[in-house]
């Protein structure tokens, strides 16, 4: 039986793979396993109301250190 953070997973891979998606994702050369991965550091919280804010800001910090690192390797 699948968890409610494996089904969010799926839905959210399945999104991703939507033409509309699929085409900001080829244009802007995302990585889609780092999209992946920031949206399990989302569900980590998910559950706790009190940690929301927590969970955005690891959310955005995970996706700009990315970026940053990316951009330092170019």
């Amino acid at each position: 039986m699948k968890s409610l953070n494996d089904s969010l997973r799926d839905e959210f891979s399945e999104i991703l793979q939507r033409d509309e998606y699929r085409k900001v994702i080829d244009e802007k050369s995302l990585d889609v396993n780092v999209l992946k991965k920031a949206f399990d550091i989302l569900l980590k919280y998910k559950s706790d109301v009190d940690m929301v804010d927590k969970s955005r800001t690891e959310f955005e910090n995970y996706l700009i250190n990315y970026f940053k690192s990316q951009k330092n390797d170019n």
